[in-house]
Parts: C-alpha cells; structure tokens; sequence
C-alpha cells in the first residue's frame, strides 16, 4: 500500500483545517488511527518494525497510558462508567502511540508537507475572525470553539508557521518564506481581533523557543534583551486595539472587586475565581480518586450555591473549572492531575533535548513546535479548559505523534 503514507499525510494536514472550521474532528481521527493502524502492519518489516521503531519512546508511551489508568480506576472506585471520560483515555493512550508508529515509517520531507494544513488554519480562522468582527469591531462568536480556545490555537498556529520557515517545502524557497511570514502576520491580526487575554501569557514562552531555534540564546544578554524588547513589541501591537485594552483593564478590575460582598459576581474574571473556588472545595472533599467523571461537575457546583461559593448563575450556566489541572484533580483525582503534568512535561522534555545545536535545522525546528504545542497548552489550561471537547484532545495527540516523527534525530534529512 505504496500511496497509504500520501492519504496520511494529506488527512494530518485536513484536521488543523477542520479544527477550525466545519468540525468533524472525532471522525477525522478515527480515520486516521485506522489507517495508521494499517500502516502498523503492512510497512517494511510489519508489526516487529513498529515495534522496534517505538522502543526509542516507551517512557513517552508509558506517561501517556497514566491518563487511561486515571479515569479507569476513579470509575471503578465510584462504580460508574462514563463513556466519554473513557474514549477520551482510549484516544490519549491507546491512539498516540499506533499514530506514532505509522509515521515513523513515513518519509520525513513528505511528512513535513502538513505544516500547509496548518497554514491554511491559520488562514481560515484569521478569514472567519475578520468576518465576523467587520464592521462592528465586537467580539467575535467563533466556530467550534469559544473566543478564548479559539484564540489559544490561532497563537499555536502563528508560532508553528513562524518555525516552519526553517523548512524548505517547495522549488520556490524564497517566496515560500514571504508567505509563511505573511501568514504569521494575518493571523497575529486575527488573533489581536479576538479580544481574548489568554492567548498572551504564551507569547514570553514563544519568543523563548524562538530565539533559542534561530540562535539568539548563545548571548544569554543579548537574548534577555531581545526577549524583552519582543514582548514590548507584540504587547505594543496589541494594545493599539482599543477594545483588547479595555479588556484588559476590565480583567484588572474584575479581579480586584472579587471579594468579601462582591464574591459572587458574576463578571468574567470572578466567574473564574468562583469555578476555582468551588473546584478547590471538590477536590478536598475527593483527592484521591476524584468524582468519577465531569457529568458530576455540575450537580455539585448546584450544591454550592446555598453556601455562598458560587452564584446561582455560575452553577446554572458553567459546568467545568475553565482550567484543565483543576479539571482532572476534580474528576479523577491525585493521578488525573498527575496523568495530566505527565502529558505536557514527559513529551516537553524529549523535545527540549532534540532542540539542541547538534542536530539538524529540520529536528531542531520540528523539536521547537513540539515545545510549544506542549508547553503551549499547559499555559493555555490555566485559565480556559483546552481538552474540553473531544476533538482537541485528538489534535494534541495527533500533532505530538506528528513533531515526535519529525524531531527524530535519524530522520532530519
């Protein structure tokens, strides 16, 4: 099955696309798995290639199987089962690593081509903002996601496509680096547009793993300095939108007032503090194994409102913590949160090693995405619930396997 590697690569570059427009994610993955599943068994050397070709990763494969033991045992100690708590540990430790095998078989210059699925997310999400906000300028209702995920992925996106003019993808690698440029302009607009405030706290990360890709960091002052200066910059951009200000000091007084009588209120930020509060109460009533599953989110968020924790509003309208830690130490308790930081820092940390100034550009650009994909949403979860849906959680392990393929260092050529 010579053209099985094409129709994945082609489908990897589809789900960014689908992401942020028309949906479908879950069906998309599972596609994928399929197939990869396929590409598992009839590569060169079979299953026994894949096999060996997975055993650089097993400390990978093993943190990423902690989210499944997580949400299998806090069910089985309530005696419920929640199916999608259960299909969301499938996709994390049973997916990753038969998506991983199957590319890891794929050519890396073929594989890499799904960097123009991203662009064109970036492109399409950047469209749907600037339609949705002209001419009003108000904030946008997005697609698929709220204003704040949307966003969050919007500012991945920009990062990737930043990175990815280290790649030479086409016979014309001089305009193809003006329009990745351009790309990552577009959507910093788009971006900028939504009016969200999460997106921001990722950008001093960013700049890092940029300066550190293309070599500033040799000069640790020089470094510090562009660093600061490259904050000042993007900060400064932003605030030229008048609206995105007056979010931002509406943030600061929201959070100000969010005391004593004024607790309760329900304004953004202190609908925030609320959910923290209230998700604070439920993970020391259940450390150990959680509350089973997040259907029990709600009811117990109801139960709050009598004692003043939450506002009859925050308890009818909200039924996650807007923060994804918090959101698996309610659920599933001390080894959800813990399968969660194994998540993020397990992968952060192969690819931290991979950016290294001795492997190749190629390695070191694709190990610079997987930095911020993973890092990235560990910022992004402190104040919105990334793995919300379904189809994002297949996303970050679509796009893991796909950055580990790449950032292999026997296959930077």
């Amino acid at each position: 099955m010579a053209f099985l590697p094409y129709i994945l690569v082609i489908l990897l570059g589809v789900m960014p696309i689908a992401t942020m427009t028309i949906g479908g994610g879950s069906a998309l993955f599972y596609l994928i798995f399929l197939l990869c599943l396929v590409r598992c068994f009839t590569r060169t050397g079979g299953w026994r290639a894949t096999w060996d070709s997975l055993k650089g990763y097993t400390g990978v494969i093993a943190a990423l199987l902690v989210p499944l033991c997580a949400i299998g045992l806090s069910q089985y100690a309530h005696g419920i089962a929640h199916g999608p708590s259960l299909e969301r540990g499938l996709r994390i430790s049973i997916g990753f690593p038969i998506i991983l095998g199957a590319l890891l078989s794929i050519n890396p210059t073929s594989l890499r081509n799904v960097l123009w699925g991203i662009v064109a997310a970036g492109w399409a999400s950047a469209g749907i903002v600037f339609w949705l906000v002209f001419p009003t300028w108000s904030r946008p209702n997005t697609p698929q996601y709220n204003a704040v995920g949307y966003s969050n992925l919007m500012m991945l996106w920009l990062f990737i496509v930043l990175c990815g003019i280290g790649w030479t993808l086409s016979k014309r690698p001089k305009f193809e680096k003006h329009f990745k440029a351009l790309t990552v302009v577009v959507v910093f607009t788009g971006f900028v547009l939504t009016q969200t405030r999460t997106g921001w706290m990722a950008i001093p990360l960013f700049l890092f793993i940029g300066m550190w890709l293309f070599g500033q960091l040799r000069h640790p002052a020089r470094a510090f300095a562009l660093l600061i200066t490259g904050v000042a910059v993007l900060v400064a951009l932003g605030s030229t939108n008048e609206a995105l200000r007056g979010r931002v000091a509406q943030g600061v007084n929201e959070f100000q007032a969010c005391q004593g009588a004024n607790a309760t209120a329900d304004t953004s930020v202190c609908i925030r503090l609320q959910l923290w509060r209230a998700t604070s109460q439920m993970i020391e009533a259940e450390p150990i194994f959680g509350l089973g599953s997040p259907a029990r989110f709600g009811p117990e968020l109801q139960a709050r409102v009598a004692t003043g924790v939450v506002s009859p509003f925050v308890a009818q309208d909200f039924g996650e913590p807007h923060n994804d830690m918090l959101q698996m130490l309610s659920s599933y308790g001390l080894l959800g949160g813990l399968a969660l930081a194994l998540l993020y820092i397990v992968p952060a940390s192969v690819f931290l090693r991979r950016m290294a100034a001795t492997n190749s550009t190629p390695v070191r650009v694709a190990a610079a995405m997987g930095t911020a994909l993973t890092l990235g949403f560990a910022i992004f979860g402190l104040t919105e619930l990334m793995f919300r849906s379904m189809h994002n959680v297949s996303l970050y392990v679509t796009l893991l396997a796909w950055l580990l393929a790449l950032s292999h260092r026997m296959r930077g050529t």
